[in-house]
């Protein structure tokens, strides 16, 4: 259900402040919000987007609404779609999947791009969209494009891949609803959501840290499964061009591990991930030698989200911050200390009954979280090659002097 109308007066934005007569008002002029967050929602709902569903169809409301999409113009003309449109997804799978085959949460890291079938945003119009997944609803909107002089913002990202944003959050709430004190009581337990486990063993093991529960079963499992798994957890490992040089030493490593002898499995592993680190951080910064932790915990997530959304399972923005806490902890050079980081180990500071099954697994679980990135960000820097090769290509078949060259494109994805 398409349809033309023209509004009265130009959309700013929404207001993030109390303010008086006279006073200035903050506005955010860009944004996304999920029924979730509850009155802060309905308050956005019940302002432009409800006063453009009046004005186009009287019988709707936006509470009833689940597909919705206004693109405003400069001259205040805007398009509206209701339900008249089909979307598609592209998403970033956790393993092979084929046509026609059923898919879990846990087989999704994140949705990549949200394709609404003939609707086009132009870089210099606003536009709302309200969208639903189940009983959840989304609110998209971007008045950028409609402002005036200095405050002018037209869109410069990929809406599409923004949309797939709101969708990653609202299938996965649980994971990224955690607020700040939470993921640092996560954080400091030396656990993690590694993207080994599937959505269920995360979510368990989420709510395991937060009730302050023992984990002992969950590390049971996840060590179990691993332990059966080894083989084939090897074989992909060895298939990763980043890690290939340092196979022979993981795979002692988990030989060590197996047999229950987590000191030496600890001692050949935690220096591996570090270099595995350094290495990465090499090859982005050639000018650098990597020297500071702090920057190789940073540099493995960022990597990432050059390619990909900081809104996916893979939690690249955390995972930095769990490298640099746990992994890279620091320790008091005057006393031994009881738990496991890449600096106690290298220092001879732990006690002999550190050495424990728990930290030796996390070790390959860290181990497997960076084979995921290094071989997603692999995959796409490939990918851009094979674009720039074929962009030469065409120049060259078609007699012009260019140069091909990818892009990245700003896109507001976090919220």
């Amino acid at each position: 259900m398409k349809k033309v109308i023209h509004l009265k007066e130009k959309p700013a934005g929404y207001c993030t402040n109390a303010a008086r007569a006279g006073e200035p008002a903050l506005i955010q002029y860009r944004g996304v919000s999920l029924s979730s967050s509850g009155r802060d929602f309905i308050r956005k709902v019940e302002a432009f987007p409800n006063q453009i569903l009046e004005m186009a169809y009287a019988d709707f409301h936006a509470s009833t609404v689940k597909r919705f999409v206004a693109i405003i113009h400069g001259n205040l003309e805007t398009e509206v779609h209701l339900n008249d449109f089909d979307i598609y997804a592209e998403a970033l799978v956790t393993r092979s999947v084929e046509a026609g085959d059923a898919v879990r949460k846990s087989d999704l890291h994140h949705f990549d791009k949200m394709i609404l079938e003939g609707i086009e945003f132009p870089k210099d119009c606003g536009y709302v969209i309200i969208l639903n997944n189940g009983w959840e609803r989304i609110l998209f909107w971007d008045f950028g494009p409609l402002l005036e002089n200095e405050n002018y913002a037209p869109i410069d990202y990929d809406v599409g891949r923004l949309i797939a944003t709101g969708f990653s959050a609202s299938v996965f709430p649980e994971i990224f609803d955690l607020n700040d004190d939470e993921w640092r009581k996560i954080i400091a337990s030396g656990w993690f959501p590694f993207s080994y486990l599937d959505y269920e063993q995360q979510l368990n093991l989420l709510n395991y840290l937060k009730l302050d529960w023992d984990t002992q079963e969950i590390e049971q499992s996840i060590d179990q499964k691993l332990c059966d798994d080894s083989n084939n957890w090897l074989s992909k490992i060895s298939n990763n061009e980043k890690i290939k040089p340092h196979y022979a030493l993981i795979e002692k490593s988990m030989k060590y591990h197996l047999n229950e002898d987590y000191d030496a499995s600890i001692h050949i592993l935690y220096p591996r991930i570090e270099a595995l680190l350094r290495e990465d951080f090499i090859r982005a910064n050639p000018q650098k030698q990597g020297r500071q932790q702090s920057a190789l915990s940073s540099h493995i997530s960022t990597n990432v989200t050059k390619h990909t959304h900081t809104i996916t399972r893979l939690l690249p923005d955390r995972f930095g911050e769990y490298l640099n806490k746990h992994y890279f902890k620091d320790f008091n050079a005057t006393e031994e200390t009881d738990f496991i980081s890449r600096n106690t180990v290298s220092h001879g500071k732990n006690l002999t009954s550190s050495f424990t099954r728990k930290a030796s697994l996390i070790g390959f679980l860290i181990l497997d979280q960076i084979h995921q990135y290094t071989h997603l960000s692999n995959t796409f820097e490939l990918r851009i090659q094979e674009n720039e090769e074929a962009a030469k290509k065409i120049s060259s078949d078609s007699g012009q002097d260019s140069r091909g060259k990818s892009s990245q494109t700003n896109r507001p994805d976090k919220f």
